[in-house]
């Protein structure tokens, strides 16, 4: 395995501040980050299956990895948490690791509000809301 695909929501701040995170980390494998709406059109059959509310992974080999596993494959990739996904995915932790995993992805809206973090569709769409106030005192024959 050379490198992962990870299929995120656009829509999703916490998701999007998470891919952006991810692509900054030193890698171990190498990422690529792809949003759902592409599912269509990258992986087709995927979007068949109706997954697009989940994190995917996908290897260069063609294995697909849902929900924890996905999860624990970002960490996989990583060079500083290589160790954490291994401590993880062992029986005596995965378990507790799944139950963090699912809480934080079904609750990923709420915790982005709660965190403030917004998608760049997000972000823009509050921006088109703000009208900055027309300077009147230049004179653009003035250069400066």
């Amino acid at each position: 395995m050379r490198y992962l695909t990870v299929i995120y929501d656009p829509d999703c701040g916490l998701c999007s501040r998470i891919g952006s995170w991810l692509m900054n980390q030193p890698k171990l494998l190498g990422l690529r980050t792809a949003p759902s709406s592409s599912l269509d059109r990258v992986y087709p059959e995927l979007a068949a299956r109706g997954l697009r509310d989940e994190l995917i992974v996908v290897s260069d080999e063609g294995a697909v990895y849902l929900g924890d596993h996905a999860w624990l494959m970002c960490l996989y990739a990583l060079k500083r948490y290589r160790h954490w996904a291994q401590r993880l995915s062992r029986p005596a932790l995965a378990p507790f690791a799944r139950q963090a995993f699912t809480v934080l992805s079904a609750n990923r809206q709420r915790v982005s509000k709660w965190l403030g973090l917004l998608s760049d569709e997000g972000l823009e769409a509050e921006l088109r809301n703000i009208h900055a106030p027309k300077c009147y005192g230049t004179d653009p024959q003035i250069a400066h």
